[in-house]
């Protein structure tokens, strides 16, 4: 499972919606750890890394994206400065380029007085880096890390079957995972509702209760009943499917 790669845009702009980008990146990253399959994280979704646009045809470096500003400019008579902007956009070199890891020079990723290959992403500068985000508890690089260690500790997210809930639903998507040890149940809410849910009559969560692994929301890891349970607007809710 993967939403992103070094050939399409980066996660967090692909899927933004300009205004709640962080929520749902987190509410993305849920869903690659979550959903059945290996998962695969690339570099850079950790922090919240986005997509630079590179205005300046000189730094490009993805061949189509040299050539198409060729072809704009040389055949179609483009403006220059539009045709920079276009190839820019539709480039690979948009989301490939280096690693923030801190909010030095280069963003640590060269020293100073090296050019890098393709820009860095001046974002570096304002908490989009490692080194930044390690000692801030709250922050995505540790959102990452927490759900993770759910994950590994979890044997039914790890090789669990996968069970749709509530597949009408379209501002939330729940599932559970199963093996014959374990079943966890999964809430990805899309929306800026909070909403009301009710599982008491689900299969394989009838007559049980719901302890809390993991929420984005901080609850607290408490015992839920299966019916009246709140979840809030971008909220990430895994539950371990009780006695």
């Amino acid at each position: 499972n993967t939403l992103g790669n070094h050939d399409s845009p980066r996660v967090h702009t692909r899927y933004g919606d300009r205004q709640h980008d962080a929520e749902l990146a987190r509410l993305h990253a849920a869903l690659v750890l979550t959903l059945k399959g290996t998962p695969f994280l690339y570099n850079g979704e950790e922090i919240g890394m986005t997509d630079l646009i590179i205005a300046d045809p000189a730094k490009l470096r993805d061949t189509m994206a040299t050539w198409y500003y060729d072809r704009l400019v040389s055949e179609l008579k483009v403006d220059p400065q539009e045709a920079a902007l276009r190839a820019g956009e539709m480039s690979r070199d948009k989301n490939r380029t280096p690693m923030q890891w801190s909010n030095h020079p280069n963003a640590g990723f060269s020293p100073a007085n090296v050019e890098t290959w393709l820009p860095v992403n001046p974002n570096y500068k304002t908490g989009i880096n490692v080194r930044d985000q390690q000692h801030n508890p709250p922050s995505l690089l540790n959102y990452y890390k927490q759900l993770l260690q759910v994950r590994k500790s979890s044997p039914a997210l790890i090789a669990g079957e996968y069970i749709p809930l509530d597949t009408s639903a379209k501002d939330y998507f729940a599932f559970l995972r199963k093996t014959d040890e374990q079943t966890i149940l999964v809430i990805l809410n899309f929306s800026e509702k909070k909403l009301e849910l009710n599982f008491s009559r689900t299969k394989d969560i009838k007559g049980h209760s719901l302890q809390i692994l993991f929420s984005s929301a901080e609850r607290l890891k408490t015992t839920k009943p299966p019916h009246g349970l709140t979840i809030n607007p971008f909220e990430v809710f895994i539950a371990e499917v009780g006695a």
